[in-house]
């Protein structure tokens, strides 16, 4: 039985279908079907399915058309200032604290990389040809310790908290607290 049942099996899967013969499962029952409806002749998969053909191009492929839609764009240079000439001041009236990056003898050029890597970078010079560049602003001393310690102790390993009476650097006195 079960080799009987293999061979027609086989038989239905191979032979059948050319002929046209397709089973309806459910009744049972052998259905005539014509070839063309179950075999495409052929098929032109790089034209749309309606049939339409585009009137404003010429039939191209579509590598040819990807080519001609890209659009190019000029480069075009544009100057621009660093923010080297947006450095702060110190306020006259300022009391609290900041954190002085780097300390140098002349002004750093436009194109350091302190400028692009901070913004609100304050500028004091300090005299005697030294300029202080500082960043933040704390209102107590322990915060900007931790700051500093935190984020900038390991790229900037000179810096140290400043503080600030009334718009005057205080040297070794921390300012107070009003």
């Amino acid at each position: 039985m079960m080799k009987s049942a293999l061979f027609y099996s086989v038989f239905v899967i191979f032979f059948l279908p050319e002929q046209g013969l397709a089973c309806n499962s459910q009744a049972g029952v052998w259905v005539q079907a014509p070839v063309a409806d179950t075999i495409p002749l052929s098929e032109r998969f790089d034209e749309p399915l309606s049939g339409a053909v585009r009137q404003d191009k010429a039939r191209q492929s579509a590598s040819q058309q990807r080519n001609a839609d890209r659009k190019v764009i000029p480069i075009e240079t544009i100057e621009t200032d660093t923010a080297y000439r947006n450095l702060q001041e110190i306020p006259e009236g300022y009391t609290g604290f900041k954190i002085e990056l780097m300390a140098t003898a002349m002004p750093l050029p436009p194109d350091h990389d302190l400028f692009f890597q901070h913004g609100n970078i304050t500028l004091e010079e300090l005299g005697e040809g030294e300029f202080s560049y500082l960043i933040g602003h704390f209102e107590e001393q322990a915060k900007a310790e931790t700051f500093r310690a935190s984020f900038l102790e390991g790229r900037y390993p000179d810096s140290k908290v400043v503080g600030y009476i009334e718009g005057q650097r205080q040297i070794k006195a921390a300012p107070k607290e009003e």
